[in-house]
């Protein structure tokens, strides 16, 4: 239970999560395929590198408080050698990329080093949710970046509302936890929009797209355990539960095999 807490202090049930999905749209669209073992490795320690300087970043603010923010705080050095060693393993990674996912992946950094810079700067505290908002647009890019530059037949205006769909998951787990770490921050009301307009497009690909059912179930069930948190918990200790959603496409692939 220890050795889960600590896993999921560093961010690794999020970056599990981001690989799986970039697993299973990769596999939605481009036929069946995987992403190359590099690719996923370069998406997961970028995920896991912007993770935890995000937290060192929100570590300077003494008004956070939490568990997770008093272990990244308790082990401020450890973490930043982390970091750098993430860094240095990222870099061997990228150089050995295709040109032009290095290329693309150049101006997705450039983003990340702004949102750092206005997270630094405490920009984001002017405006409600451009935080989690800023977060879970760089998160979709980074998911989809691969299949944007590698799908040529299925219509560009699926993969955009397909993109927006997971930016809405993204940003439903962000704000949501947000609220519950903030009880006096009002925004429930922004939860409860996002949400219908998750159920909307949900409902809109399913029956107006090739999707099946089985290709889409892994964003219902990442969106109803979220649901279930804001409802019924109503608690952010779930918070691990609600990353561990992530991992809702292996129903996906446990169809896949139990129908083969």
């Amino acid at each position: 239970m220890r050795l889960f807490r600590t896993l999921h202090f560093l961010s690794v049930d999020v970056v599990l999560g981001a690989c799986l999905f970039q697993c299973l749209l990769t596999n939605i669209f481009l036929q069946g395929q995987f992403p190359p073992l590099l690719v996923i490795l370069a998406l997961a320690f970028t995920v896991w590198v912007i993770y935890l300087v995000d937290r060192l970043l929100d570590n300077q603010k003494p008004v956070l408080n939490s568990p997770i923010h008093d272990f990244h705080r308790r082990n401020a050095l450890s973490i930043k050698c982390l970091i750098v060693c993430n860094i240095i393993i990222l870099t061997t990674i990228v150089i050995n990329l295709p040109k032009y996912l290095i290329i693309n992946g150049v101006i997705i950094a450039f983003l990340v080093l702004a949102y750092w810079a206005l997270l630094f700067y405490g920009y984001f505290d002017r405006i409600k949710f451009s935080k989690e908002i800023s977060t879970a647009f760089i998160y979709a890019m980074g998911i989809f970046l691969h299949v944007y530059l590698n799908e040529r037949e299925t219509p560009y205006l699926l993969l955009i509302l397909m993109s927006f769909l997971f930016f809405l998951l993204a940003l439903q787990n962000l704000i949501l936890f947000t609220l519950l770490a903030n009880s006096g921050l009002k925004g429930d009301f922004i939860l409860k929009g996002i949400e219908g307009v998750f159920v909307c497009l949900w409902l809109a690909i399913l029956f107006f797209s090739h999707l099946s059912v089985f290709m889409l179930l892994p964003f219902l069930i990442t969106f109803v355990i979220h649901l279930w948190i804001h409802y019924i918990s109503k608690s952010k200790q779930w918070a691990w539960l609600g990353e561990i959603a992530f991992f809702s496409p292996l129903f996906y692939y446990l169809y896949a095999i139990i129908s083969t």
